[in-house]
Order: C-alpha cells, then structure tokens, then sequence
C-alpha cells in the first residue's frame, strides 16, 4: 500500500461552507493561558511608538497591534486570493475585504497577542502566523491551526494546533495537540 502511494486518506466528499467559525468565541477564549510571552515586554528591545508617526505594528500595552483588529474567531475561504491548498482550506486573513494596512485585517489581535500576514500578501499565508483550518491528505484528518508573530523578532509562535478524524466538513470537536495555550479542545462550527 506505501509502495503504490495509497497511504493517503480519499478527500472529504462535502459539501463545505465558505465560512466557519469557533463555537462560542470571544476575545481571549484562546492566546492568554500560558501565553504571557506573546506580550509586549519592557526588555524585549521594543521601540517606543511615535505618536505622530503612527505604524501598523506599533504594540498595545493590552495585547496586539495599533494596525491590528480583533479577530472574531471566523475562517475563511477565497480561492481567487489563495487556492495554493485547494478548496479545503479556510484562513482569517482570507475575509471579504480584507486588505494590507493599518485595521485592513492582515493585522489580527487576538489573546495576549497577535499574528500578521506575511508580507501583506495572501500567497505566503503559510510562511507567516495564521489561523487556518484545512484538511490533512496524509494524516486523513482536519487540522485547526493558531499562530501568532512575536514582537521584535517577528517569530511565528505555535498558540493552539488541534485535530478532528473523520467527517465531510470541518465543523466538530477538535482536540488539542500542541501549542502554548493547554486549552482542551475548541469546537468548529459553520459560520454565516
């Protein structure tokens, strides 16, 4: 069966929806437990912002960037902006309107942190931090990935990475991996 490349699992038959979302979310559900190192920090070498020159990545105190929105909790699907994973795949940063600059929404708030669109462009989706949901051909499950960018090295830093086996769509349970957040499990559900 590896020989002849049939290890793979056959792709989810559908139908999927162009949206989804975490059950119940709000601000804060995941990126605060453990993640006190997403926050802007004294000694990190960060660099005052300058009031009169405002920039998208100038930090907040709270947590995020000035440029940034608070992300809602939703994922996306746009083929036109990003088809490089094909159709079953879902990210923040892929919301109707979304676009590079300050509150354009390539700058996401979320939890102690944020995460940001590489290079304001939707090709490098996967080079930079980002939110996404999409289906894993060689493990045969669906994946929900959480990032965030660190301040001043602008590392991608793994939040929450959870599975779910099995199903058409990815709207179910999934259970935590990995990541700095211990939060259990968060539950996918189909957005509007």
């Amino acid at each position: 069966m590896v020989l002849e490349n049939k290890s793979t699992s056959p792709l989810p038959s559908g139908p999927t929806a162009d949206v989804y979302r975490i059950a119940n979310y709000s601000d804060g559900l995941v990126g605060v437990t453990n993640c006190d190192s997403l926050r802007p920090h004294c000694d990190s070498g960060l660099k005052w912002p300058d009031g009169s020159n405002p920039q998208p990545g100038d930090w907040c105190w709270g947590r995020g960037v000035a440029g940034g929105v608070t992300w809602d909790g939703t994922f996306y699907r746009d083929l036109a902006r990003f088809n490089g994973s094909g159709n079953l795949f879902w990210c923040a940063y892929l919301k109707s309107g979304s676009a590079a600059g300050m509150k354009g929404g390539y700058w996401l708030n979320f939890g102690s942190g944020w995460s940001h669109l590489q290079n304001d462009e939707p090709a490098q989706l996967i080079a930079g931090a980002s939110q996404r949901i999409f289906y894993d051909t060689a493990a045969g499950q669906w994946t929900l990935v959480i990032e965030a960018t660190m301040f001043v090295t602008a590392a991608v830093v793994e939040v929450w990475t959870g599975v779910k086996s099995g199903g058409t769509d990815p709207v179910g349970t999934y259970t935590r991996i990995s990541g700095l957040d211990p939060l259990a499990a968060l539950t996918i559900e189909a957005g509007s």
